[in-house]
């Protein structure tokens, strides 16, 4: 029976990357009846796939020890690729030390060979798919369209648990945007939003979108925000510019919209492409 008609949605997707054929046609054989299946003999030619459709795959079947190119390669090239490392990794492998490597390097699971249990191997995909369907409807709900940053509720959320957890002097940081209108309103937006996140909050921080042309973000304390205000206008060229207000060492026994009214009023202050800083307790 058609696979649509009979579970009323469309197949999901898998790719099975394995240098050896018979592995390759033997994971196809177990799971072509649920999932539409890609295969790849080289990590290359699995990057190639990916990176050509980033969004077409549910999940990746992925053979560890391949030669040029092994298993974990390509685990740490789609972890490094913002539009593929959300895609779940199953690994598969034969030895115990490679299943605890792979796991730490952000796979997902790991299959063991040889394949003795074709259930087993169905019933892993599917868990690990819908895992990672649940993550994303729940990033779909927390996270702004356009920018990919939180949407201010949730990030209000979060500071307020991050704030009572973090050891260490964290900032509150607005930045606000000119030149943004028109066509390419979103793009610009998009990239401002890239560039702060990466740049100005940092991995170990957090960012969202507080108004149609403002971001607040929330990061471990810098001593001089300059340098990195300047870089981000340098990349944004001369259409754009970017003014930056810092409450810094924020105080969690301070109410987080006392920091942001804080910050809000630095950043007005600051010229194009500039910061202002002001103390959480002035």
């Amino acid at each position: 029976m058609n696979h649509f008609l009979k579970t009323g949605r469309k197949k999901r997707r898998v790719l099975i990357v394995d240098d050896e054929m018979i592995n390759r046609q033997l994971l196809e054989a177990i799971l072509s009846f649920d999932y539409d299946v890609t295969t790849a003999s080289s990590g290359m030619e699995a990057m190639d796939a990916l990176r050509a459709d980033p969004d077409a795959f549910s999940l990746i079947l992925l053979d560890i020890i391949m030669p040029k190119m092994s298993g974990f390669d390509v685990i740490e090239a789609c972890k490094a690729d913002n539009k593929l490392k959300n895609i779940p990794i199953i690994v598969m492998t034969s030895e115990k030390s490679t299943e605890v490597r792979s796991i730490r390097k952000g796979a997902a699971d790991f299959i063991s060979k040889p394949y003795r249990m074709p259930e087993v191997i169905i019933a892993r995909c599917e868990r690990i798919i819908e895992q990672s369907e649940e993550r994303k409807l729940i990033r779909s709900i927390e996270t702004d369209a356009v920018t990919g940053l939180y949407i201010k509720l949730f990030f209000d959320a979060y500071v307020k648990q991050l704030a009572g957890d973090i050891k260490g002097f964290m900032d509150a940081v607005v930045v606000k945007i000119t030149g943004a209108d028109g066509k390419d309103h979103d793009e610009i937006l998009k990239k401002v939003a890239s560039l702060t996140e990466e740049n100005l909050i940092g991995s170990k921080g957090i960012a969202c979108r507080a108004g149609d042309d403002v971001l607040y973000g929330y990061c471990i304390h810098k001593a001089d925000y300059t340098g990195i205000v300047s870089e981000i206008a340098r990349e944004l060229g001369d259409s754009v510019a970017i003014r930056v207000g810092i409450c810094e060492k924020t105080d969690a026994g301070i109410d987080i919209d006392i920091w942001y009214q804080k910050a809000n009023e630095a950043c007005d202050q600051a010229p194009e492409n500039g910061v202002v800083t002001v103390a959480c307790s002035a």
